[in-house]
């Protein structure tokens, strides 16, 4: 049995880390990105956090409030 080589280890190495870059390039990159271009979900900017007018007008939508309610609720807050 012949023993490696000079050199030997090295192409192993190489040939491991273009395997490794084509998977990641394939996959998007990093860059959350799938093969048509858009973005992936998890990577999405999205605001975290809704403005309190914004959560005072889905619960009015919902009925949660009664009209009055929204009002008086809507004209504090823009007095703000």
């Amino acid at each position: 049995m012949k023993r490696y080589q000079r050199g030997d280890a090295g192409a192993v190495m190489l040939a491991a880390m273009l395997v490794l870059a084509i998977g990641w390039w394939w996959h998007g990159g990093g860059h959350g990105f799938d093969r048509g271009g858009h973005m992936s979900g998890w990577q999405r900017v999205e605001r975290q956090e809704k403005s309190a007018l914004e959560l005072l007008d889905e619960a009015y939508a919902r009925g949660e409030i009664s009209r009055e309610e929204y009002l008086q609720r809507h004209a504090d807050l823009l007095q703000r």
